[in-house]
């Protein structure tokens, strides 16, 4: 017997929720995650899991803009022996963008909101929130 023996704790979170993350989404906006540690007693780990979520998002959204989201692989060629071809090469399909709506669509997140996402990426893309691009705008300048 001892009486030293000491147990660790684990500090298990629940798992993080569309409603929660949407919390930490906008608390992101104005504030850092140890600022919302601090001030508001959202977990960093919450924190961290929105904003990789963001940078997935984000990521996804600015190669949709550009035409450089591929939605369906090409493949090669295919010749036999004698050089000709048996199979002609197929090649990649892209994905375009036609409006913000059908952008919102073709994304999928399950803790955050895509139309709240892709709206705040376009009225900050040009660092000014104040005077946020239209979607004609925005897509022009891909």
């Amino acid at each position: 017997m001892s009486l030293f023996i000491k147990t660790k704790v684990v500090n298990v979170l629940p798992a993080l929720s569309e409603v929660v993350a949407m919390e930490v989404y906008e608390g992101l906006k104005t504030k850092d995650p140890n600022t919302l540690f601090l001030e508001d007693d959202i977990p960093t780990e919450y924190s961290m899991q929105v904003l990789a979520e963001i940078k997935s998002l984000e990521s996804e959204m600015v190669s949709k803009m550009n035409g450089t989201f591929v939605t369906l692989v090409g493949s090669p060629a295919v010749l036999d022996e004698e050089g000709e071809i048996t199979t002609p090469a197929v090649p990649p399909t892209y994905f375009v963008v036609s409006t913000e709506a059908n952008l919102v669509s073709s994304m999928d997140s399950s803790i955050l909101t895509i139309a709240t996402v892709v709206e705040d990426v376009r009225i900050w893309s040009d660092g000014n929130p104040d005077a946020s691009p239209t979607w004609a705008t925005y897509k022009a300048s891909f």
